[in-house]
């Protein structure tokens, strides 16, 4: 199970560097198109394309990083209760926490491939190009989250801690508590060389 779970770990490391690129792809075209229509304004260059394609570029850019938050586990969480949570209590609300969000994540994909397939024939009024390419985010971002969430129970079955939540004010506090330790051992070993 160990193998089987870190190859699939692997796989979708490269799935994740590729949403991570396209997602700055989509932010790069995000900002050059709002700027283009700031320009546009003082110069009167024709700009009525612009707004359809940041628009576009800024829900592919949200769907995507919504992935990758999912993966990271840095999406939204109500931890001020789960926190709490030994034993029994946490594997129960973990689990129906997975769930929930394979059903959500499932439910994405398929509806996002109906209204990928609902404005096939729509166009942007400015451009021949059709809507479905707005609305393709959605299933992408459905398909990898699903194998996101899948990667998730699969490791939350391997080891029930992996999803043990963790404040970062916390991680914070022991790393500078590791430091200070490493710099009193330093020192201890200064002295004792002396």
């Amino acid at each position: 199970m160990d193998k089987i779970i870190k190859k699939y770990s692997k796989a979708l490391d490269v799935l994740e560097k590729a949403e991570i690129f396209a997602g700055c792809v989509a932010l790069c075209v995000f900002i050059l198109m709002v700027a283009y229509q700031i320009v546009s304004r003082f110069t009167r260059w024709p700009s009525f394309f612009s707004e359809e394609i940041s628009n576009t570029a800024f829900v592919w850019m949200a769907f995507l990083g919504s992935s990758v938050m999912l993966r990271r586990y840095e999406h939204y969480r109500f931890t001020g209760v789960a926190e709490k949570f030994k034993g029994a209590a946490f594997i129960i609300n973990e689990t129906i926490c997975l769930a929930v969000l394979l059903i959500i994540s499932v439910l994405m994909m398929v509806h996002g491939f109906k209204l990928v397939i609902m404005f096939k024939d729509w166009r942007f009024s400015s451009m021949d190009i059709s809507r479905s390419l707005l609305w393709a985010c959605m299933p992408v971002a459905g398909v990898t989250c699903t194998l996101y969430v899948i990667e998730a129970i699969l490791k939350f079955i391997q080891n029930p801690s992996s999803r043990k939540i963790v404040s970062e004010a916390d991680k914070l506090l022991a790393a500078e508590e590791a430091k200070l330790q490493a710099a009193a051992a330093a020192e201890e070993n200064k002295e004792a060389a002396q």
